[in-house]
């Protein structure tokens, strides 16, 4: 593990109220700097590098940038050719880039700048119609396979994998309703989530909502099963939303009212962990440690919390106590803070406004025990 204390790129940031310390990268290569989205870690497994978004307002478009955790080697790369859809990056198992989804194609840039397309979606699939997304996104199979897609074509919505190894797309289902969010049991190469998600009609503008958020799904097609059967999401017995597989295996899930929850694939018995009201959520790798932000779609009415949970413990800790909101509307960019843990459960990474502009941090979690 690096400390950051000595990094040159990197600030130290002490939240007034709890003592928490942050390091903030500030040294800029964008106007914002952004950390991934919360399902997938922008910190390499061998918690080298730290991949991050970057944007050039008032241009919609993001990018993606890495610098070096090492500070003896404090490297910091701009990477404009890539250019990526969603929320789509996934940083490459083997540390030496990452992938992301332009287009009908997903592609692997390396650290040295090259690109390479892992996978297009073929024309015969599209068939002229409009194509508005492959992957909100990526994820990986367990035994390193494939990637997982989620699509949005046209009048429909569609899930399928990308062969790592042959670019040889393969459609699993379509589906007539909004679902995305698809991510790969990090356990299980055969099995997969498909979330449920609200959506406006195409043709009329109507919004429709989501009757049941959390969707198990293999590859096999021998499984299509709603985790939750007895609970009518979308804000009427239930608010379940930003699921995430943990390293061993569970689904786990944020619901806006009850907080976080953990559910074995297998049984689909659930447990509440961390209740109350939380946004985005994500635990460390054996479960026992938890963060999350609270909230972001408050913004408006209150500063949000960056919260770290110890499970064992029944301990709270605020990394940040009072994040003022971004200095830009929140949806151009998805500038929610989203923390997650590391690869290793050595950092905590969020977005952070706390010195007037869209930033990315690093919080080390050892220190968070003492406080």
């Amino acid at each position: 593990m690096f400390n950051l204390k000595n990094h040159p790129h990197f600030k130290s940031w002490v939240d007034p109220k709890s003592g928490a310390e942050s390091f903030i990268l500030n040294k800029r290569v964008a106007p914002v700097q952004q950390s991934f989205y919360f399902t997938n870690s922008g910190i390499s497994n061998n918690e080298q590098w730290l991949w991050f978004y970057t944007a050039f307002p008032p241009n919609k478009q993001r990018t993606l940038a890495a610098v070096s955790l090492d500070p003896d080697n404090p490297e910091i790369k701009l990477f404009p050719q890539a250019g990526f859809t969603s929320v789509s990056p996934l940083v490459a198992p083997e540390n030496d880039g990452v992938y992301f989804c332009m287009g009908a194609s997903v592609y692997k840039l390396f650290l040295d700048g090259s690109t390479e397309i892992i996978c297009t979606v073929p024309e015969d699939f599209i068939g002229n119609r409009q194509f508005n997304r492959i992957s909100t996104h990526l994820s990986i199979s367990a035994d390193k396979k494939h990637l997982l897609l989620d699509g949005d074509l046209g009048d429909f919505w569609w899930v399928g994998t990308a062969d790592l190894k042959t670019g040889k797309f393969t459609l699993l289902k379509e589906f007539g309703c909004h679902h995305n969010h698809a991510q790969f049991s990090t356990t299980d190469p055969d099995l997969l989530v498909i979330p449920e998600d609200w959506w406006f009609d195409k043709s009329s503008g109507k919004n429709f909502n989501l009757d049941h958020r959390l969707w198990l799904m293999n590859l096999q097609q021998t499984r299509y099963e709603i985790v939750s059967p007895k609970n009518w999401d979308g804000d009427k017995t239930s608010n379940a939303s930003h699921e995430w597989w943990s390293q061993d295996g569970y689904l786990c899930w944020n619901d806006y009212k009850l907080g976080t929850f953990e559910c074995d694939p297998t049984t689909l018995e659930s447990k509440n962990i961390w209740k109350k009201p939380l946004c985005h959520a994500h635990c460390n790798s054996d479960r026992t440690l938890w963060c999350a932000d609270e909230s972001p779609y408050k913004w408006e009415q209150t500063p949000v919390e960056i919260l770290f949970y110890d499970r064992e413990k029944d301990k709270e800790v605020q990394i940040v106590s009072a994040m003022p909101k971004p200095p830009m509307h929140r949806n151009t960019y998805h500038l929610d803070p989203h923390p997650q843990f590391s690869p290793q459960d050595n950092f905590i990474s969020y977005t952070t406004m706390v010195n007037g502009c869209v930033d990315v941090a690093v919080c080390p979690i050892a220190p968070l025990h003492d406080l």
